[in-house]
C-alpha cells in the first residue's frame, strides 16, 4: 500500500469514526463467565458424524487476497462433528473447513442445537483458505463484504444435522489418547521461526465398549492448510479433507480436525502445491496420526469440565476499522471493542484450551509454562477468528509487519493469554 493511499485511509477512517456509536454497545460492568462439571461415572457415550457444507460455485474464497472467486469443486467442505454426552450433559467438538466464523456467528451456530449449552460447544474452523468469506474482508475491495449470509444459513443447517447424526450414533465409550511428533523438516515449516512449531500429532480417539468399533476420533496436526496456493481457486478442504477421508478408510472411523497454535507462520512445506501436494500431505499425517493411535493410551475420565471467559479487544489495526466501518465486516463493537471469549476443556486427563485466533508458537508455550501443563492442547481459531495472536513485541517488530495487519490489535495475543492464565497482561509500550 503506497504512503498516499494509507493517509488517504487513515483520514476516511478518522472521519468515519463519528458515526460507530450506530453500530456499538456498551461494554458490559462485568464479562460473562461460564463454568459446568459433569462426573462421568460408566455413562459416557461417544459419536461423530460429518455433513457437507460445499457452496455453489462463485462466491468469494476467504484468505490470501480481495474478489478471489471459487471456479470448481476440487474436494468437498465438510462439517465434523464429535459428541460426548453424559447423564446429564451434552458436549460437542466441532470441526468446520472454512477460514474462520466470527463470534455472533458461532453463537447463532450453537442456538441451533437443542439440549446443549452454548458454552458445551467448541466451534473450530479448520482455517483452508479454499473455503468462503465467512467473515467478509474479501469482497471486492472495501465497499463490497465477502460474506454471504446464504451461506452461513447452510452452515447452521449442516452443523445442527451433524450433531444430530453424531448423536444417533453414539454409544458407551472408552477414550484413549496418543501422541506421534511430526519430522522436522519436509512436512511442516515456520518460514518467520525456523524449526519453531508445535510437533505434536495428537489423537483422541473413542471405541465401542461392546465390540470395540470405532465412535470417533478427535486429530490435530497444528498447520495452515495451504498446500494449495494462492492461484488455486477450487474449493477444497485442502490436507483436512485428505487427512479425515484417509483416516475413515484405513478404518478408523469419522475424524474431527482441530487445528493449535499456527500463527506466525505455520505452513506446509510439501511440494507440489496441487491436488497431488495435498493428497501426499494427507497421506503421510494419517500415517503419523495412526502411529500415535498405535501407542494410545486409556484416558481416565472422571468428569467433563468447561470453563469460559469473555474478553473485549480493542478493535485498532487499520483493516479491521474500515471493514467495519465499510459494513465488509459485519460485527457488533462494545465501545470499540470486539466481544470474544476464551475456553478450558477437560476431558478426564485431557485438556485443552480454546483461543479465538491463530496464536503465536512461542505465546502458545509460554502459556503452557505459565500453567505447568507442558501436555495441554491448543483449540486454535475456536469460536471466532481475530486474526494473528501476537505478544506486543513481535507485534511491533517489522518482521512480523503482515501478522500484525491481520490482528484485531497490537495486544491482541497478550490479552488472550492473560485471560486463559490468570494473569495480568503486561502493560502496553509506547
Amino acid at each position: 500500500m503506497g504512503a498516499r493511499l494509507r493517509r488517504l485511509l487513515v483520514a476516511a477512517t478518522s472521519l468515519l469514526a463519528g458515526c460507530t456509536g450506530l453500530f456499538q454497545r456498551a461494554l458490559p460492568d462485568q464479562p460473562d463467565q461460564y463454568h459446568v462439571v459433569a462426573p462421568v461415572r460408566d455413562d459416557l457415550c461417544i459419536g461423530s458424524a460429518a455433513v457437507d457444507i460445499t457452496p455453489p460455485v462463485g462466491g468469494y474464497l476467504g484468505g490470501f487476497g480481495l474478489g478471489r472467486t471459487s471456479t470448481a469443486v476440487h474436494a468437498p467442505l465438510q462439517v465434523r462433528a464429535l459428541v460426548l454426552t453424559t447423564d446429564s450433559r451434552r458436549f460437542a467438538i466441532l470441526g468446520i473447513d472454512n477460514l474462520g466464523v466470527m463470534r455472533d456467528d458461532v453463537d447463532w451456530l450453537k442456538s441451533g442445537l437443542p439440549g446443549f449449552a452454548m458454552g458445551d460447544v467448541f466451534v473450530c474452523s479448520s482455517h483452508t483458505h479454499a473455503g468462503p468469506d465467512l467473515i467478509g474482508l474479501w469482497g471486492s475491495y472495501l465497499l463490497t463484504t465477502g460474506r454471504d449470509r446464504d451461506r452461513v444459513a447452510q452452515l447452521r443447517a449442516a452443523t445442527t444435522a451433524a450433531v444430530q447424526q453424531a448423536l444417533a450414533a453414539a454409544a458407551p465409550a472408552q477414550l484413549l489418547r496418543g501422541e506421534a511428533r511430526l519430522p522436522p523438516t519436509g512436512l511442516v515449516k515456520n518460514s518467520k521461526r525456523p524449526q519453531v512449531f508445535d510437533r505434536r500429532v495428537v489423537v483422541l480417539h473413542a471405541r465401542a465398549r461392546d465390540d470395540g468399533r470405532p465412535l470417533g476420533t478427535l486429530l490435530q496436526l497444528v498447520c495452515h492448510p495451504e498446500v494449495l496456493g494462492r492461484d488455486h481457486t477450487e474449493l477444497s478442504p485442502d490436507f483436512v479433507g485428505a487427512l479425515c477421508e484417509q483416516w475413515q478408510a484405513r478404518g478408523h472411523g469419522q475424524a474431527v480436525f482441530v487445528n493449535g497454535a499456527l500463527g506466525a507462520m505455520v505452513s506446509p512445506a510439501v511440494q507440489p502445491r496441487d491436488a497431488t501436494g495435498v493428497a501426499k500431505f494427507g497421506a503421510v499425517a494419517c500415517t503419523l496420526a495412526e502411529q500415535a493411535l498405535a501407542s494410545a493410551k486409556p484416558l481416565a475420565v472422571d468428569a467433563i469440565e468447561v470453563r469460559r471467559a469473555d474478553l473485549y479487544l480493542p478493535v485498532e489495526t487499520l483493516g479491521f476499522r474500515l471493514g467495519q466501518l465499510t459494513m465488509a465486516l459485519q460485527r457488533q463493537l462494545y465501545d470499540g471493542c470486539a466481544r470474544s471469549s476464551v475456553g478450558w476443556l477437560r476431558i478426564g486427563d485431557f485438556e485443552a484450551v480454546a483461543v479465538p485466533g491463530e496464536l503465536e508458537p512461542t505465546l502458545a508455550q509460554r502459556l503452557r509454562a505459565e500453567l505447568h501443563r507442558p501436555d495441554l492442547v491448543v483449540f486454535g481459531l475456536c469460536d471466532d477468528e481475530l486474526g494473528y495472536l501476537l505478544d506486543e513485541r513481535d507485534a511491533r517488530n517489522p518482521r512480523f509487519g503482515y501478522e500484525r495487519s491481520m490482528s484485531v490489535c497490537l495486544r491482541a495475543g497478550e490479552l488472550v493469554r492473560a485471560a486463559l492464565s490468570g494473569r495480568t497482561a503486561p502493560a502496553a509500550s509506547r
